[in-house]
């Protein structure tokens, strides 16, 4: 989930949140994406941006040879703790720009808010399709931008009704994906054929009042925020909070939808 080429984001500083945070909002993405390319027992597979390795643990927990690959060394190392039960699978630093990997090497191959999430996406999606033998399959995900419902897309919206004239982020610092062009990227790296799956989940929070606290560490990292000073800082996360209060349940439980989709692309069997 990251390449280590994202300005001013140290991914080196977010293993905890991305463990505590991230993993649990974009697992349930990553696991569609493993049944849309029919992992399995046996199955060699390939985690682009793994991350803190998450889904490579679940993959390998269906009996698949899992590489888990990152850029920042501190994911790796966690990646490779959660998969040191399994002995054919492992972690190792890897930019998915330039894998270190031989043509034709896996039956899959996954990258879930990783390959699309940063600039040069096309190049990282060329090199899934190199690494992955002919017949085989590759998934790739990231947050649907034409719906604009992820936790930092809220905190975007909450940022630019204080701040009407700023941005918590500049244009262009994510790489804005349609479904369409995503499909014809993995048409133009080699694919046979691609299809697009609109996946549907929620962001809970279990203490809306401590979100900050809990799960600011990424927020705080965006450029717009660090150019507030000290009284507008608290502005910003107070009504950061509140937004998240007015979505809370009964339960205590503050519910945000999250919307992504998953491009599968099937390579040709020769």
């Amino acid at each position: 989930m990251s390449n280590g080429t994202s300005g001013p984001l140290d991914f080196g500083e977010l293993v905890n949140f991305y463990e505590q945070v991230v993993d649990p909002l974009t697992l349930p993405i990553g696991l569609s994406a493993l049944d849309f390319i029919n992992i399995a027992s046996g199955y060699t597979l390939i985690d682009a941006g793994a991350g803190t390795g998450a889904l490579a643990m679940r993959a390998a927990e269906r009996g698949a040879r899992v590489l888990a690959t990152d850029i920042e060394p501190k994911m790796v190392e966690r990646a490779a703790e959660r998969l040191r039960q399994h002995a054919t699978s492992e972690a190792r630093v890897e930019d998915f720009n330039s894998l270190q990997v031989p043509d034709a090497s896996f039956d899959a191959a996954v990258s879930i808010v990783g390959v699309l999430a940063f600039e040069g996406g096309e190049t990282g999606l060329r090199e899934l399709v190199r690494v992955v033998r002919p017949g085989g399959r590759i998934a790739v995900a990231t947050w649907d931008q034409e719906e604009n419902k992820a936790p930092h897309y809220l905190a975007s919206e909450v940022y630019r009704d204080l701040f009407p004239n700023r941005q918590l982020w500049p244009e262009g610092f994510f790489p804005s994906w349609t479904k369409v062009a995503v499909s014809a990227a993995l048409l133009q790296a080699g694919c046979g054929r691609a299809e697009v799956h609109d996946f549907k989940g929620e962001w809970e929070v279990t203490s809306p009042r401590t979100v900050m606290h809990d799960s600011g560490s990424s927020i705080r990292m965006f450029p717009g925020y660090k150019a507030l000073s000290d009284w507008e800082r608290a502005e910003f996360e107070n009504a950061f909070v509140a937004a998240l209060t007015k979505n809370t349940g009964s339960d205590g439980v503050a519910r945000v939808a999250t919307r992504a989709f998953i491009a599968v692309g099937h390579l040709p069997v020769s």
